[in-house]
């Protein structure tokens, strides 16, 4: 039922752009959602039927004139859900997509150098190393502590991890096996609001409990670069224009900018450079600041606020794109993926949501299966695949292409709607065919 109203209620806020492009084939279209909806609301127990409608809504969809801009949210739910309930694990209550080691809520989800290898924390206090090509595996503990993991972040070079602990301090944690032979783990005992690796270096900001901006690293000279009166969430470090971004807790997005040419790496620029720092302060209204991400042209911020939207930034103009809204709380990770034209955000309404950058007019796809609070998300490095994490302390990956859902129904059940089943969900006007090639 959640999803029917999810749907409903998004349906009902399309534009009356859809009047301008007409659906080729707007017949079609309804078949497709109704078929969707038909095999969400069909009870797990009937696995094989809701399973087919499912996959034949998908083959209706990609192969028909159909409407873009409805059809496919509905569509990859349908598949997902028809997905959860091939192979259930009932005795552990465990999805094909869901994997859990966790004792209590996932915090953080980052990838490292391997694209197949990704670490998640927790308030467990446990660092936990995945393989993402072989997800039923038991993880690799990474790092054991009694303190609450706030938050995770792995070097540029994927070398070194840092835990960042709620009100305390952070440990950098060495990741390759040359580094682990030469030092063990290390920790700043200094409590920290956040904390965020240099781009490219082994050096790293603070942001002390004072509001204190400190540069530290393995080796480095400790420096006090500035101060801050308010509450930091979280710092971005801009690669390509050197700038630090801060996002908090009153809603203004902070920016320390250099008001010189760069000479060299901009990073390296900017810290020999810091006398000349110019500081900014953008009020974007009263609500917190919560995450944010650069994306890989380095040209937009995305900027993740407890008021349940984005805002997207443009770094060299310095003002508003546009605001993405659709999430119905506080949104809690955000992320673009490789190629910057889809973003991922995670949300305590309980869902993750998939935004298509290149069409704003376009639903998107709603990741909603958790049982509590979606607290981290990430793209892997390829961008076919999205992790997230959250208060019911399970791990679920999702493909961001459906195709790979569809082929999975017909790669466990072996047989094709019958003729009664597509008469039934289909109807007789519709030339009957098999619904997975080779099944009779």
């Amino acid at each position: 039922m959640r999803h029917i109203l999810l749907c409903l209620s998004l349906i009902s806020t399309i534009p009356s752009f859809s009047q301008d492009k007409p659906a080729d084939n707007p017949r079609l279209t309804e078949l497709v959602m109704s078929m969707a909806q038909r095999s969400l609301v069909m009870p797990g127990y009937l696995t094989e039927l809701k399973a087919l409608v499912a996959r034949q809504a998908f083959d209706f969809w990609e192969n028909g004139n159909t409407e873009p801009y409805v059809s496919h949210l509905n569509v990859y739910q349908a598949l997902y859900q028809a997905n959860k309930y091939l192979e259930y694990d009932f005795s552990k209550d465990l999805a094909y997509n869901q994997v859990g080691f966790h004792s209590n809520a996932v915090t953080s989800l980052v990838f490292g150098s391997d694209p197949n290898a990704y670490y998640s924390s927790s308030t467990d206090g446990k660092i936990l190393k995945w393989d993402l090509s072989n997800p039923k595996n038991i993880p690799e503990v990474v790092y054991e502590s009694d303190k609450i993991v706030q938050s995770i972040e792995v070097s540029n070079d994927g070398k070194v991890l840092m835990a960042i602990f709620y009100q305390m301090g952070l440990a950098l944690i060495p990741l390759d096996q040359a580094l682990k032979d030469d030092i063990s783990v290390l920790e700043d005992p200094e409590p920290v609001q956040t904390a965020t690796f240099l781009p490219g270096e082994r050096k790293y900001l603070t942001v002390s409990k004072k509001g204190d901006l400190m540069l530290k690293g393995f080796n480095a000279k400790t420096e006090n670069l500035g101060k801050t009166a308010l509450k930091v969430n979280q710092l971005k470090v801009d690669e390509k224009e050197g700038t630090i971004y801060a996002g908090t807790e009153q809603g203004v997005l902070e920016a320390w900018e250099k008001p010189y040419a760069v000479k060299e790496s901009p990073i390296e620029d900017i810290m020999a450079n810091w006398k000349n720092q110019s500081y900014f302060g953008y009020e974007l209204g009263s609500f917190a600041i919560n995450c944010l991400d650069i994306s890989p042209d380095g040209n937009v911020l995305a900027i993740g606020r407890d008021r349940g939207d984005v805002i997207l930034w443009d770094i060299l103009e310095k003002k508003l794109i546009r605001i993405i809204s659709g999430h119905q709380s506080t949104v809690t990770d955000i992320q673009f993926n490789a190629k910057g034209d889809f973003l991922l955000t995670t949300s305590r309404d309980g869902t993750a949501r998939i935004w298509d950058l290149n069409d704003s007019r376009k639903l998107p796809t709603i990741l909603d299966d958790h049982k509590d609070w979606v607290l981290t998300g990430s793209f892997d490095p390829t961008g076919e695949t999205v992790i997230t994490g959250g208060g019911d302390e399970y791990i679920r990956t999702w493909p961001v292409d459906p195709t790979s859902l569809a082929n999975r129904i017909c790669s466990l059940v072996n047989r094709s709607l019958t003729e009664e089943e597509w008469n039934e969900f289909v109807g007789s006007d519709y030339t009957y065919r098999n619904t997975c090639s080779g099944n009779n």
